[in-house]
């Protein structure tokens, strides 16, 4: 029988580099068709290494796999129903995309402005906090 901590350690696993940044471009770049090695690469920013390891999870996982040893990498079943669901979350980040840039502005903002608050606090600049 399958433990609860079992399923949660696997979730937590699958989960942690499923919702990656990176796991996500690879496999909605792969829902177009199956790419070697070298057109990933060239198709987004992202080091040899973080590539190597997130080929080697995905396929271990089995949402990706390759024909041959050096062959192109293409989307299994599995993959091709994760993308399903990966594809709504960019549509929804392109959607909201202008309040996320302004959210954040503003929040940089605010830490900036906390911060230099902070600092004047500390050098006994500002004479409402004595």
């Amino acid at each position: 029988m399958v433990t609860t901590r079992e399923i949660c350690a696997v979730r937590r696993d699958v989960l942690g580099h499923v919702g990656s940044k990176w796991s996500s471009l690879l496999l909605t770049l792969l829902d177009a068709g199956p790419r070697r090695y070298s057109e990933i690469r060239r198709s987004c920013e992202i080091s040899q290494r973080m590539l190597t390891l997130t080929l080697r999870e995905l396929e271990r996982d089995g949402l990706i796999a390759r024909a041959a040893e050096a062959g192109p990498y293409g989307l299994t079943p599995a993959g091709r129903s994760l993308v399903s669901l990966i594809r709504p979350l960019i549509s929804w980040s392109d959607r909201h995309y202008a309040q996320i840039v302004e959210s954040r502005g503003r929040y940089a903002g605010a830490m900036t402005a906390a911060a230099m608050t902070a600092s004047a606090i500390s050098d006994g600049r500002d004479s409402s906090a004595m």
